[in-house]
């Protein structure tokens, strides 16, 4: 490290004595230094307050020896001046005054070039020692700052989880001056997939399991640096991070002296977990561990691509309130197939693998998990529950897409658009049909909100109502397999035009025609439900004359709900 002497100065001279002036500004202009003139010790006094110069330069004698006071005043609002007494012969005894009253030197007039450039020298010397100074104290906080905390990643070790050292991990770094942290980790062994384990102050937009690149891309688009977790022989994952040092002289930061020490303990943990449990079974529940959730649906990816099947992958997140435990494993694993493989992710949520299930399966498991956790919540709550701290999005492959990271992008997205969904906004199951409907078009307005899941209101002529209908069946029955529920009576209905579309059997569409004219809940409305590979579709409306004005919607909660409904007022069980 050296000293850094070429810096320009500011430099203020308060005086009227018009040669001394015009020698600064001659031995001032082969310099840098910036020179600025008052002749009035009030505006000299305001500008040194107001701009801070590096020296001022005060003939103490102005205005009756009043500028011996300016001394002691430019002092007081710039403490960080360097402020010299201009005097001249006769008046020494107001030099040695100044000096007393904080100046930092007394300067003979006539004043020679010389002596003003070596007072400059001398000051740029002292500021850049002072800097010096600070630098190296910065240094040395820096330095046992960072001994203290890369000491600290050892106790990583300690931790039972790859996800708990990402926590710790990501305190470090918080800790190292970080504002934002999200740590991802590969999901299993020689995985391409990250997924994100920890973070502090995590952005709603965040990916929550994609490949490296796609992360580069996110945090290349928000600004954020990439610590890479990764040695010649072991990749654990990347780090992003917002409000870092940057590195300076390609020394290494703090950062990336943890992140170097990352590496060994996440691989230290993960063998320690491989040779613990296999790799398989969580230690606190009966679920599968995540690692191994990954290694089978990679496989099930794998066989459904060779021989043409499909299967679904589900996400459910339980309240952060009511974490995982034992009870709401065994809930779930009670509403699901043997076959079907159940995850723990972390606290609050679970994966599901259902092999060889197509949309409408998947569908009825999505009813029959939330069915089982909600019974689970009635228990706990003393008001009796709704299940609406569960939610739970399921995906299809290869209709939702063809690798894990968009599969579980999707059932992710579905499981979140499940927790603001119209049902529970609005608490639609203390409602009748009709009830639900007029809830439904009062709260919408009449456009509805935007989203493919949110219900909106639409009003069309009956005969194009129909035309609706009909195109809603064909795209059903093309995807395979399917369940449609529409009312039927007399005339043309919802259950005619479907019809008119199936005019044949066929083993894989079951279809229910519900006569609900005599119900004093539903005898006015027209109802379609339709459960696909592709999805579900909802349209529940009423018959205004020659217009229906109706709601529908892509939203299985709502599904559900206006099949329940509608079988109570048939009288008939419509849900499985």
């Amino acid at each position: 490290m050296s000293l850094t002497l070429n810096e320009s100065l500011h430099i203020l001279a308060i005086l009227d004595d018009a040669p001394t002036v015009e020698m600064m500004e001659r031995a001032l202009a082969e310099t840098r230094d910036m020179l600025a003139v008052c002749g009035d010790l009030g505006e000299g006094l305001a500008r040194a307050a107001n701009e801070v110069p590096d020296v001022v330069l005060i003939d103490v004698s102005m205005g009756q020896n009043a500028g011996l006071a300016v001394v002691h005043h430019v002092r007081a609002v710039a403490p960080t001046t360097a402020v010299f007494a201009l005097t001249r012969l006769d008046s020494l005894e107001l030099g040695s005054q100044a000096v007393a009253l904080g100046g930092s030197g007394v300067l003979m007039m006539p004043l020679s070039g010389d002596e003003l450039l070596t007072v400059v020298s001398d000051v740029r010397t002292r500021r850049a020692e002072q800097r010096m100074r600070v630098e190296l104290e910065q240094r040395e906080q820096l330095s046992r700052r960072s001994v203290a905390l890369v000491s600290r990643v050892a106790d990583m070790g300690m931790v039972k989880t790859r996800k708990e050292a990402a926590e710790f991990l990501a305190t470090l770094l918080v800790e190292a001056g970080a504002d934002r942290v999200l740590v991802y980790l590969v999901a299993s062994q020689g995985s391409r997939q990250l997924m994100r384990s920890a973070g502090h102050d995590l952005p709603p937009e965040a990916p929550a399991f994609c490949e490296e690149m796609e992360l580069l891309r996110y945090a290349s688009a928000e600004n954020l640096g990439v610590l890479r977790l990764d040695n010649q022989e072991e990749h654990s994952g990347l780090v992003l991070t917002r409000g870092l040092t940057p590195r300076t002289r390609g020394e290494p930061t703090i950062a990336e002296l943890i992140a170097a020490q990352a590496v060994t303990v996440f691989a230290l943990i993960r063998e320690r977990e491989h040779s613990q449990r296999g790799a398989m079974k969580d230690p606190s529940s009966s679920a599968y561990t995540f690692a191994y959730f990954v290694d089978v649906t990679g496989r099930e990816i794998d066989m459904a691509r060779r021989h043409g099947r499909r299967f679904a992958l589900a996400t459910i997140t339980l309240d952060p309130n009511d974490p995982v435990n034992e009870d709401a494993v065994e809930r779930v694993l009670s509403a699901v197939r043997d076959t079907d493989v159940l995850a723990r992710v972390d606290e609050t949520e679970l994966y599901l693998l259902l092999p060889e299930t197509g949309g409408v399966g998947a569908h009825t498991s999505r009813r029959r998990v939330l069915g089982a956790l909600s019974s689970l919540g009635d228990q706990r709550k003393p008001n009796g529950g709704t299940g609406q701290d569960v939610a739970m999005g399921v995906a299809i492959f290869p209709h939702d897409g063809t690798d894990l990271s968009r599969l579980l992008r999707v059932a992710k997205h579905r499981a979140d658009a499940s927790q603001h969904s119209v049902v529970r906004r609005v608490r639609l199951r203390r409602f009748p049909l009709s009830e639900v409907l007029d809830t439904l078009l009062w709260s919408l307005g009449s456009a509805g909100a935007a989203g493919f899941e949110t219900p909106r209101v639409i009003e069309l002529p009956v005969l194009d109502m129909a035309a609706v209908v009909q195109a809603v069946t064909v795209d059903a029955v093309r995807g395979g397999s399917a369940r449609i529920v529409a009312t039927h009576r007399t005339g043309v209905s919802m259950a005619t035009t479907v019809r008119s579309v199936l005019n044949r059997e066929d083993a894989d569409i079951r279809f229910d025609a519900v006569d609900v004219h005599s119900s004093r809940h539903a005898g006015d409305l027209e109802v379609l439900v339709v459960i696909a590979e592709q999805g579900v579709y909802v349209l529940l409306g009423r018959v205004e004359g020659d217009l229906v004005r109706a709601v529908h919607s892509a939203d299985p909660l709502l599904a559900d709900l206006v099949l329940e409904r509608l079988g109570d007022a048939a009288g008939v069980r419509l849900v499985d």
